[in-house]
Protein backbone atom coordinates (compact mmCIF):
# COMPACT_ATOMS: atom_id res chain seq x y z
CA UNK A 1 0.00 0.00 0.00
CA UNK A 2 1.44 3.21 -1.48
CA UNK A 3 -0.26 6.90 -0.49
CA UNK A 4 1.01 10.45 -1.55
CA UNK A 5 -1.12 13.57 -2.32
CA UNK A 6 -1.85 14.84 -5.78
CA UNK A 7 -1.59 18.44 -6.59
CA UNK A 8 -4.95 18.15 -8.49
CA UNK A 9 -9.27 18.61 -7.48
CA UNK A 10 -10.83 15.76 -6.64
CA UNK A 11 -13.38 16.15 -10.11
CA UNK A 12 -9.91 16.32 -12.35
CA UNK A 13 -7.52 13.46 -10.20
CA UNK A 14 -10.84 10.92 -11.31
CA UNK A 15 -10.54 11.91 -14.71
CA UNK A 16 -7.03 11.21 -14.84
CA UNK A 17 -7.38 7.29 -13.75
CA UNK A 18 -10.21 6.96 -16.09
CA UNK A 19 -8.90 4.57 -18.76
CA UNK A 20 -9.48 7.12 -21.58
CA UNK A 21 -7.44 9.40 -20.02
CA UNK A 22 -4.67 7.52 -18.57
CA UNK A 23 -4.29 5.65 -21.16
CA UNK A 24 -3.95 8.04 -24.18
CA UNK A 25 -1.78 7.70 -26.10
CA UNK A 26 -0.18 11.12 -25.43
CA UNK A 27 0.88 9.35 -21.80
CA UNK A 28 4.36 8.24 -23.79
CA UNK A 29 5.39 11.91 -24.28
CA UNK A 30 5.61 12.77 -20.18
CA UNK A 31 5.61 9.20 -18.46
CA UNK A 32 9.51 7.46 -19.06
CA UNK A 33 8.04 4.50 -18.03
CA UNK A 34 6.00 3.56 -20.81
CA UNK A 35 6.87 3.55 -24.43
CA UNK A 36 3.44 3.05 -26.20
CA UNK A 37 -0.30 2.90 -24.32
CA UNK A 38 -3.89 3.48 -26.19
CA UNK A 39 -7.42 1.96 -25.66
CA UNK A 40 -8.51 -0.58 -27.67
CA UNK A 41 -12.37 -0.80 -26.82
CA UNK A 42 -14.62 1.26 -24.48
CA UNK A 43 -16.92 -1.09 -22.88
CA UNK A 44 -18.57 1.81 -20.70
CA UNK A 45 -17.42 4.95 -19.34
CA UNK A 46 -14.56 4.48 -17.16
CA UNK A 47 -14.38 0.65 -18.43
CA UNK A 48 -11.71 0.15 -21.16
CA UNK A 49 -9.55 -2.48 -22.54
CA UNK A 50 -6.40 -1.11 -23.08
CA UNK A 51 -2.53 -2.03 -23.90
CA UNK A 52 0.73 -0.68 -23.09
CA UNK A 53 4.59 -1.14 -23.60
CA UNK A 54 6.56 -0.36 -20.81
CA UNK A 55 9.85 1.76 -21.29
CA UNK A 56 13.72 0.12 -20.26
CA UNK A 57 13.59 3.00 -17.69
CA UNK A 58 16.07 2.43 -14.57
CA UNK A 59 13.11 3.24 -12.32
CA UNK A 60 11.37 -0.41 -13.72
CA UNK A 61 14.95 -1.91 -13.45
CA UNK A 62 15.72 -0.88 -10.17
CA UNK A 63 11.50 -1.97 -8.57
CA UNK A 64 11.80 -5.46 -10.68
CA UNK A 65 15.25 -5.97 -8.99
CA UNK A 66 14.53 -5.10 -5.81
CA UNK A 67 11.16 -7.00 -5.97
CA UNK A 68 12.74 -9.92 -7.56
CA UNK A 69 10.51 -9.89 -10.70
CA UNK A 70 11.34 -11.78 -14.19
CA UNK A 71 11.36 -10.11 -17.58
CA UNK A 72 12.50 -6.92 -17.01
CA UNK A 73 13.62 -6.28 -20.62
CA UNK A 74 11.09 -7.48 -22.17
CA UNK A 75 9.11 -4.81 -24.78
CA UNK A 76 5.72 -6.54 -24.98
CA UNK A 77 2.37 -5.33 -25.12
CA UNK A 78 0.69 -6.06 -21.98
CA UNK A 79 -3.07 -5.82 -22.11
CA UNK A 80 -5.46 -4.43 -19.43
CA UNK A 81 -9.03 -4.28 -17.93
CA UNK A 82 -9.70 -0.90 -16.19
CA UNK A 83 -12.33 -0.31 -14.62
CA UNK A 84 -13.16 2.59 -12.54
CA UNK A 85 -15.75 3.28 -9.87
CA UNK A 86 -17.35 6.01 -8.20
CA UNK A 87 -18.55 6.11 -4.64
CA UNK A 88 -16.48 3.07 -3.73
CA UNK A 89 -15.33 2.17 -1.14
CA UNK A 90 -16.76 4.80 0.39
CA UNK A 91 -18.75 8.07 -0.98
CA UNK A 92 -16.70 10.48 -2.04
CA UNK A 93 -13.77 7.83 -3.20
CA UNK A 94 -13.05 6.73 -6.81
CA UNK A 95 -11.47 3.46 -6.96
CA UNK A 96 -9.78 2.24 -10.45
CA UNK A 97 -8.88 -1.51 -10.90
CA UNK A 98 -5.95 -1.99 -13.24
CA UNK A 99 -6.04 -6.00 -14.17
CA UNK A 100 -4.15 -7.37 -16.35
CA UNK A 101 -5.05 -9.41 -19.34
CA UNK A 102 -3.71 -13.22 -20.35
CA UNK A 103 -3.63 -12.53 -24.20
CA UNK A 104 -4.74 -16.45 -25.13
CA UNK A 105 -7.23 -17.04 -23.20
CA UNK A 106 -8.76 -12.81 -22.51
CA UNK A 107 -8.68 -13.97 -18.91
CA UNK A 108 -8.09 -11.73 -16.47
CA UNK A 109 -4.81 -12.63 -14.46
CA UNK A 110 -2.29 -11.23 -11.93
CA UNK A 111 -0.07 -10.13 -14.00
CA UNK A 112 3.98 -11.33 -14.49
CA UNK A 113 7.09 -9.46 -13.99
CA UNK A 114 6.22 -5.29 -12.81
CA UNK A 115 3.33 -5.25 -15.04
CA UNK A 116 1.06 -6.90 -11.92
CA UNK A 117 -3.18 -5.60 -10.91
CA UNK A 118 -3.45 -2.90 -8.76
CA UNK A 119 -6.09 -1.03 -7.36
CA UNK A 120 -5.94 2.75 -7.34
CA UNK A 121 -8.50 4.98 -4.82
CA UNK A 122 -8.80 8.43 -4.95
CA UNK A 123 -10.30 10.59 -2.14
CA UNK A 124 -10.66 14.03 -1.86
CA UNK A 125 -8.09 16.54 0.57
CA UNK A 126 -9.26 19.84 0.70
CA UNK A 127 -8.31 21.76 -2.55
CA UNK A 128 -6.07 18.49 -3.67
CA UNK A 129 -6.30 14.82 -3.47
CA UNK A 130 -5.36 11.54 -1.90
CA UNK A 131 -4.03 8.65 -4.17
CA UNK A 132 -3.33 5.33 -2.97
CA UNK A 133 -2.03 2.52 -4.66
CA UNK A 134 -2.56 -1.11 -3.63
CA UNK A 135 -0.23 -3.83 -5.17
CA UNK A 136 0.22 -7.58 -4.17
CA UNK A 137 3.66 -8.79 -3.44
CA UNK A 138 4.62 -12.14 -2.97
CA UNK A 139 7.28 -13.28 -0.28
CA UNK A 140 8.89 -9.86 -1.03
CA UNK A 141 11.10 -8.70 2.11
CA UNK A 142 10.64 -5.82 3.86
CA UNK A 143 14.18 -4.58 3.74
CA UNK A 144 13.09 -5.02 -0.21
CA UNK A 145 10.10 -2.80 -0.24
CA UNK A 146 12.04 -0.47 1.95
CA UNK A 147 14.40 0.57 -1.21
CA UNK A 148 11.64 0.96 -3.46
CA UNK A 149 11.59 4.31 -4.71
CA UNK A 150 9.56 6.95 -3.55
CA UNK A 151 5.76 6.35 -4.88
CA UNK A 152 4.87 10.36 -3.91
CA UNK A 153 8.15 11.46 -5.79
CA UNK A 154 7.54 9.49 -9.08
CA UNK A 155 3.48 10.52 -8.54
CA UNK A 156 4.38 14.40 -8.33
CA UNK A 157 6.73 13.95 -11.55
CA UNK A 158 3.88 12.36 -13.27
CA UNK A 159 1.41 14.90 -12.41
CA UNK A 160 3.59 17.68 -13.62
CA UNK A 161 4.47 15.96 -17.15
CA UNK A 162 0.57 15.42 -17.44
CA UNK A 163 -0.10 18.91 -16.88
CA UNK A 164 2.31 19.97 -19.24
CA UNK A 165 1.12 17.55 -21.88
CA UNK A 166 -1.04 17.52 -25.10
CA UNK A 167 -3.09 15.19 -22.84
CA UNK A 168 -3.59 17.88 -20.18
CA UNK A 169 -6.12 20.33 -22.49
CA UNK A 170 -7.85 17.59 -23.67
CA UNK A 171 -8.96 17.17 -20.15
CA UNK A 172 -9.44 19.86 -18.38
CA UNK A 173 -10.90 22.19 -21.78
CA UNK A 174 -12.32 19.72 -23.71
CA UNK A 175 -13.91 17.11 -21.61
CA UNK A 176 -11.86 13.90 -22.54
CA UNK A 177 -13.38 11.22 -20.25
CA UNK A 178 -16.24 13.14 -20.14
CA UNK A 179 -19.98 11.31 -20.70
CA UNK A 180 -23.12 12.99 -20.97
CA UNK A 181 -25.95 11.12 -19.48
CA UNK A 182 -29.28 11.45 -21.52
CA UNK A 183 -33.20 10.31 -20.09
CA UNK A 184 -36.30 9.72 -21.62
CA UNK A 185 -38.80 12.08 -19.15
CA UNK A 186 -41.90 10.46 -20.37
CA UNK A 187 -43.46 7.63 -22.81
CA UNK A 188 -47.40 8.37 -22.28
CA UNK A 189 -48.39 6.81 -25.45
CA UNK A 190 -46.26 4.68 -25.85
CA UNK A 191 -42.35 3.10 -26.69
CA UNK A 192 -40.07 5.29 -28.73
CA UNK A 193 -40.82 4.86 -32.40
CA UNK A 194 -37.97 3.51 -35.02
CA UNK A 195 -37.51 4.10 -38.21
CA UNK A 196 -39.09 1.93 -40.78
CA UNK A 197 -38.75 3.18 -44.14
CA UNK A 198 -37.20 6.93 -43.57
CA UNK A 199 -38.38 8.04 -47.28
CA UNK A 200 -41.63 7.28 -46.82
CA UNK A 201 -42.04 8.54 -43.34
CA UNK A 202 -43.09 4.73 -41.85
CA UNK A 203 -42.58 4.63 -38.20
CA UNK A 204 -43.38 1.88 -35.55
CA UNK A 205 -43.06 1.85 -31.58
CA UNK A 206 -40.37 -0.62 -30.66
CA UNK A 207 -41.20 -3.78 -28.44
CA UNK A 208 -42.06 -2.53 -24.90
CA UNK A 209 -40.41 -5.42 -23.29
CA UNK A 210 -37.03 -5.25 -25.55
CA UNK A 211 -36.53 -1.45 -24.32
CA UNK A 212 -33.97 0.14 -22.84
CA UNK A 213 -32.60 3.75 -23.81
CA UNK A 214 -29.02 2.45 -24.75
CA UNK A 215 -30.44 -0.35 -27.26
CA UNK A 216 -32.98 1.94 -28.37
CA UNK A 217 -30.24 4.74 -29.57
CA UNK A 218 -27.54 1.70 -30.88
CA UNK A 219 -30.82 0.45 -33.16
CA UNK A 220 -31.89 3.84 -33.93
CA UNK A 221 -28.60 5.02 -35.53
CA UNK A 222 -28.01 1.81 -36.73
CA UNK A 223 -31.27 1.87 -38.75
CA UNK A 224 -30.60 5.42 -40.04
CA UNK A 225 -26.74 4.77 -40.56
CA UNK A 226 -25.38 6.78 -38.03
CA UNK A 227 -22.92 5.11 -35.51
CA UNK A 228 -23.62 5.72 -32.02
CA UNK A 229 -21.94 4.98 -28.74
CA UNK A 230 -24.61 4.37 -25.86
CA UNK A 231 -23.85 2.24 -22.77
CA UNK A 232 -26.25 1.39 -20.26
CA UNK A 233 -23.87 2.11 -17.00
CA UNK A 234 -21.05 4.96 -16.12
CA UNK A 235 -18.27 4.23 -14.23
CA UNK A 236 -19.26 1.46 -12.07
CA UNK A 237 -22.72 2.00 -11.94
CA UNK A 238 -25.87 0.58 -13.45
CA UNK A 239 -28.18 3.61 -15.22
CA UNK A 240 -31.90 2.92 -15.00
CA UNK A 241 -33.18 1.60 -18.41
CA UNK A 242 -34.73 4.97 -19.41
CA UNK A 243 -31.31 6.33 -19.12
CA UNK A 244 -28.16 6.16 -21.69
Amino acid sequence: LSKCRLALPLDLAARMIHPEVFFHPGRADFDPTVAESEVLEVIAPGDALVRTRSASHPLILTVATLLGLPNTGKSEYTLWRVACRRDFPRPGMWCCVHACVNQDRMEICEGEGVEQTRIFVVEEDGDISTLWEILRLHRVPKWAVAKIPSFSDFVDTWVTGFQASRVYPLVSNDGLGEYIVVSVRKCEKGPPLLPVNIQEGQWEPCDHAWFSLPRYLLRFGELVGVPLQAYDRMNGQQLVPYQA
